[in-house]
């Protein structure tokens, strides 16, 4: 009885890694097209516009995007290098790891809106900050609070 129940615990285990691991497989190409879009704007006519504030902005914007596509990646690098035994640690490892990608790139997408939209109106306007707030609130909302939400109604 008890085998079946360790058993049944590592299956669990198992699909709930296999669900992660599906979930980034469709967050990682994004992040890695923004960086790769993020590399390639400074090498633009329009990036000597931008003033130091921007460029500072920019720099975070692409740090970010840089350590989110790292922690989205390290779930697979862990699960090549570690012990197949630790199940839990791994999963535990792969969720924390995850969220902080998360956190990182809505960071990003927030300080990338801000930048452009401070961009096209000439300075640190209301309109820049909205919308990066915008942007945050958005993300807050849809990727956080009405997950929890909804686990905690259907989780009790």
């Amino acid at each position: 009885m008890a085998e079946a129940q360790l058993d049944d615990e590592a299956e669990q285990l198992r699909e709930r890694y296999r669900e992660l691991l599906e979930e980034l497989r469709t967050i990682i190409p994004g992040s890695q097209v923004l960086f790769a879009f993020l590399l390639t704007v400074p090498f633009s006519s329009r990036f000597d516009h931008l003033d130091s504030f921007g460029r500072n902005v920019f720099v975070a914007v692409l740090l970010c995007v840089a350590a989110a596509t790292v922690f989205f990646l390290a779930p697979a690098a862990f699960h090549r290098v570690s012990d197949h035994a630790y199940r839990r640690a791994r999963l535990r490892f792969a969720v924390r790891s995850t969220v902080v990608g998360m956190a990182l790139l809505a960071a990003a997408m927030a300080g990338a809106v801000f930048v452009v939209t401070r961009f096209i109106f000439q300075d640190t306007s209301w309109v820049a900050v909205a919308s990066g707030a915008a942007v945050v609130t958005l993300i807050a909302v849809l990727w956080y609070l009405m997950p929890l939400a909804h686990g905690r109604r259907h989780h009790g």
